[in-house]
């Protein structure tokens, strides 16, 4: 939503206290900005009192801080600033370019760090709001209602979504600002929530927002428990890993005893704690929740920030995958713990 245009004084008409018509244009800008940048959620957050959890939660936001990147872009008249890291896969030949992803890094980031640091969120916030890139339907359910969900890639390169260009920061690096861009499609919409833990928890909340919450319950609870052999998403509990399709080959050889390891996805196993935690379903999920943020947290490093897979080997507890953390995973661990139930 951009800022509304300010008032222009017509002939005859006097401005509110006596002000001079600059200082009031000044002060309705002012407002504007504070109504544009105001957040549209229909959600809140509370820093933890646990001292374990507020430490964890800590850290991981100032990993969070620490990957704020700020850069100038033509037309803006302040910097810009994004959560940006060295994703190896977007640029493998060039290490100073880092990746800026913007809905799940510098948006959820922007939410993640509300109740622990409001400047930092709010600088995220309005660079999101200058371009233009405050959601993209389907990773900003997490916050408030969509119109409909968008499940459907809309990018050539569905992993690392589009960029919007190429910016110098800091240190002789760029960052490439990319967005991940979604389209409604109907056999997307009804596959791809059966498939991915991620997409039946953003189908979940999207029925939770509309009202549906029996549905969304009953969505959440098939995420976590196993029907049958041929449940393609199922938390397992004995491994702690969240299975679904896009792992499922590599989790059966692991359990076979045929691959010496499997990885948890740590940014899906933080969606669906933060949906139990926001629809209020810690107890009907039971002692699965524990075992689940202990999953969860196995991956922070010791800089803070949570890395985007965890090895597990039989009979290990599991370390963060050389891959290292992501802004994406790190926002989300911390959503997961202060995230307060809808009212």
């Amino acid at each position: 939503m951009k800022p509304p245009s300010p008032a222009h004084r017509r002939p005859g008409r006097a401005f509110p206290g006596g002000l001079r018509p600059l200082a009031f244009l000044a002060l309705l800008a002012t407002v504007a900005t504070a109504t544009a940048l105001e957040p549209r959620d229909a959600v809140a957050f509370q820093v933890p009192e646990n001292p374990i959890t507020h430490d964890r939660t800590i850290r991981a936001a100032g990993w969070l801080k620490r990957h704020v990147v700020s850069f100038e872009r033509p037309g803006e008249a302040r910097p810009l600033h994004v959560v940006a890291w060295n994703d190896p896969t977007l640029d493998p030949d060039d290490p100073k370019r880092l990746a800026g992803y913007l809905i799940t890094d510098t948006l959820w980031s922007a939410e993640a760090l509300r109740p622990i640091d409001a400047a930092a969120s709010a600088e995220l916030s309005r660079t999101l709001q200058s371009l233009d890139w405050t959601g993209n339907g389907l990773q900003d359910v997490l916050f408030h209602p969509v119109e409909r969900m968008l499940h459907r890639s809309d990018d050539e390169d569905p992993v690392h979504g589009h960029s919007l260009g190429v910016f110098p920061v800091a240190g002789g690096r760029t960052v490439d600002v990319r967005v991940m861009r979604q389209r409604w499609d109907a056999g997307y919409e009804a596959g791809h929530p059966t498939l991915f833990a991620e997409h039946a928890v953003y189908q979940a909340l999207h029925d939770f927002w509309k009202g549906r919450t029996e549905e969304a319950r009953r969505r959440i609870v098939g995420v976590v428990r196993k029907d049958g052999p041929d449940d393609p998403i199922f938390w397992d509990a004995d491994s702690g890993i969240l299975v679904d399709h896009a792992d499922r080959e590599d989790w059966e050889r692991f359990r076979k005893g045929v691959r010496p390891s499997c990885r948890n996805a740590s940014f899906k196993l933080g969606v669906l704690l933060y949906a139990i935690r926001l629809m209020g379903m810690e107890a009907e999920i039971g002692a699965s929740v524990d075992g689940m943020r202990k999953r969860l947290w196995s991956a922070q490093s010791n800089d803070g920030g949570v890395a985007h897979f965890v090895e597990i080997r039989r009979g290990e507890e599991g370390k963060p995958d050389r891959s290292g953390a992501t802004g994406e995973a790190t926002s989300i661990a911390i959503l997961a713990e202060t995230i307060r139930r809808a009212e």
